[in-house]
């Protein structure tokens, strides 16, 4: 059924499918967070100290950053498809590891195991809801986070709950298609026309498909003249692509989304109402539980105008709000004899919200967007390695951090917020309804920049041609149906009767 799907059903699809990774992944991140502070966990694992704590639930982040650079390395070689399918086995077994971990040593292994086996959406999305797409599958990463958070209320250990998600992916992902930008890329050019036609929904001869198939092959033969691309090379940006430039953007928009504090908050937000705040554990418990949906409910409004209200203004307006309850959070928390705990837990929630709605979803979009085609695997790679290295330090840091500096270890994040905003005005460009071949023209220069330019003019006008004729024929089938109208009208009038 899944391998003759075609059109938005295949592209929801495809979404839905790599969308159960993005629920495992949230799972995998959010149930830790809601068992740090449980007394019969901590027994558990033998009452680590804070700084112990903080590297056990910070490994699952160096086992992810090793995945992206054995996806770096490997992922443009078997394609996405496979990819994916290699991580869930590897998720799998650091899940059931985790299920019995008896000691503190166990459940180290299976976080970086777990870690291990976390473009493709990007790459199948048409460019008007490619935002989209990707905005549905950041929500189900932080509803999985919501959803550990509340199993952990309510139980002591969910650890090898991630296991289901993983073979919904296993078991519908072997039937879907390859992306045909990689298909393409491989030589496989007939596959790529019949993905790119049961995606567009239309006939492999029909003008769209020719022209997207043009777009591939001129990014194909820019980067065919630009020679192969190596470390030395992207190191040197000489060439045309700017590929330095473009890997260095996939790394500090997941440098400042994680140094925003996100993370602090997702891992260790009951040791933070706990201590910081001054609230109860079991009150603590509670309160994390609607914090992290208020995270999730952020994550939702994206869906319907991520790609519309473009990239650049998402981010900018997300980093004044969050700057704006980061300091007011720590006023909240930094007053002696108690401080304004109502208002730390406002500025709480107003943050987690923020965050869901601009800096949660626009990194990962952008990372894959803006890397040319024979870079895209190691853009969709570097973009997650800079937030899971990024998340191990954050991770490994808060838990002593708050227990020896107390709000202090906020004045950091703020910090890092406020430099985010003209970052993100200086140096980063839009990129929203544009394709992924168009994106190019952002970054070229010299004679490949007149190529690109030559056909993104043409293929506008074959899409004026083409709203022109869709138009007529709308036009005609709108005066077929008249003139049938009057017919069977004349036909049962009083008149035509006498």
């Amino acid at each position: 059924m899944l391998s003759s799907l075609r059109g938005p059903a295949l592209v929801w699809a495809i979404t839905l499918s790599s969308g159960s990774c993005y629920l495992l992944f949230g799972y995998d991140q959010g149930v830790l967070g809601g068992l740090v502070s449980q007394p019969s966990f901590l027994d558990a694992i033998g009452n680590p100290s804070a700084s112990y704590l903080g590297t056990i639930v910070a490994l699952y982040n160096i086992g992810c950053l090793v995945g992206c650079m054995a996806a770096a390395i490997w992922g443009n070689k078997f394609g996405r498809c496979k990819t994916i399918l290699m991580g869930n086995a590897i998720m799998i077994v650091g899940a059931v590891i985790q299920a019995a971990t008896y000691g503190s040593g166990q459940l180290i292994a299976g976080r970086l195991i777990s870690g291990l086996g976390n473009v493709y959406v990007s790459e199948t999305a048409p460019s008007h809801r490619r935002g989209r797409m990707v905005a549905i599958q950041l929500s189900i990463v932080i509803f999985g986070i919501v959803l550990a958070y509340w199993l952990d209320y309510g139980t002591i250990n969910n650890l090898s709950g991630e296991i289901v998600f993983a073979l919904v992916t296993m078991a519908t992902l072997p039937f879907l298609p390859e992306t045909p930008r990689w298909l393409y890329s491989h030589g496989r050019k007939e596959e790529a026309v019949t993905v790119l036609a049961r995606l567009m929904n239309i006939s492999e001869d029909d003008d769209r498909v020719r022209f997207i198939k043009n777009e591939m092959e001129e990014s194909l033969e820019l980067e065919r003249q630009q020679g192969s691309i190596t470390l030395k090379g992207i190191l040197n940006d000489k060439t045309d692509l700017k590929p330095m430039r473009r890997l260095l953007l996939c790394f500090f928009i997941q440098f400042f989304q994680q140094f925003s504090g996100i993370n602090a908050v997702v891992f260790f937000v009951t040791i933070i109402l706990e201590q910081n705040v001054g609230l109860s554990r079991s009150t603590a418990s509670l309160a994390a539980g609607f914090i992290q949906m208020s995270f999730w409910i952020g994550t939702l409004p994206p869906i319907l105008y991520i790609d519309n209200f473009g990239r650049r203004p998402t981010l900018l307006i997300g980093s004044v709000f969050q700057l704006i309850s980061l300091i007011l959070f720590t006023v909240g928390i930094a007053k002696d004899g108690g401080g304004y705990p109502n208002l730390a837990l406002a500025m709480l929630v107003l943050f987690q919200i923020t965050v869901g709605m601009t800096w949660c979803t626009v990194p990962w979009i952008y990372a894959p967007e803006i890397t040319p085609l024979q870079l895209r695997h190691v853009g969709a790679a570097i973009g997650p390695f800079s937030e899971w290295l990024c998340t191990f330090v954050v991770v490994q840091i808060t838990p002593t951090a708050v227990e020896h500096t107390g709000w202090k270890i906020f004045l950091l994040f703020i910090l890092l917020q406020a430099l985010s905003i003209p970052w993100v005005y200086f140096f980063v460009p839009e990129t929203a309804r544009k394709t992924l071949e168009e994106i190019d023209y952002i970054f070229v220069k010299g004679e490949a920049r007149d190529r690109l330019h030559e056909r993104m003019h043409e293929q506008v006008q074959v899409q004026e041609v083409d709203r022109r004729s869709m138009s007529e024929t709308k036009v005609g089938e709108s005066q077929t149906l008249e003139m049938t109208s009057v017919s069977r009208n004349d036909d049962t009038s009083p008149t035509s009767k006498v």
